[in-house]
């Protein structure tokens, strides 16, 4: 017995291992590990993912609360003039006058105000306490007025043309 005893303390292997060198149980699997490389990247994309659905969000609603108001007007309507109290700083009226006009707006932050097409008979208004910067593609479809004071058509048919308008009109 002693002999069989310290054939078995020689042995200092687990047991699972010897069951599994006669085949009697199965060898035990390692398991795998995730490795850090694995986890920054999801991290990072799983974060970029969020920053630019932030940044998204945030646009949105900065066009929107940058649109103080959009009406469309019918050409052949006729208006009726009454006071309207305008805000202070600058009161942009855009209206298209024949044919369709690419406009985009951003104000003195930088932000997209408006971007979109404007087409004959509509009228678009914008307000900003600051600054507003407009590039009107097709400048010969559009008729500015700016602070209550007539501009005229903005420029030629096809041109492009970039006017910068501060409380003060037109800089």
């Amino acid at each position: 017995m002693a002999e069989m005893e310290a054939i078995q303390s020689s042995d200092s292997r687990p047991i699972i291992d010897r069951l599994a060198e006669n085949n009697v149980a199965d060898k035990q699997k390692e398991k795998k590990r995730m490795k850090f490389g694995t986890l920054a990247s999801i991290s990072a994309a799983v974060l970029s993912i969020g920053f630019v659905a932030q940044i998204a969000i945030n646009n949105v609603s900065a066009v929107s609360s940058g649109v103080s108001s959009v009406s469309v007007k019918s050409p052949s309507t006729q208006e009726n003039t009454s006071t309207i109290s305008v805000p202070a700083g600058v009161n942009l009226v855009l209206t298209g006058v024949n044919g369709r006009s690419w406009v985009g707006l951003t104000n003195a932050d930088g932000a997209s105000v408006f971007n979109g097409q404007i087409s004959a008979g509509q009228v678009v208004t914008f307000n900003d306490p600051k600054m507003i910067k407009a590039v009107i593609g097709n400048a010969g479809a559009i008729k500015v007025n700016v602070n209550g004071s007539d501009l005229g058509v903005a420029g030629a048919e096809g041109q492009v043309v970039r006017l910068d308008f501060d409380p003060n009109g037109q800089l």
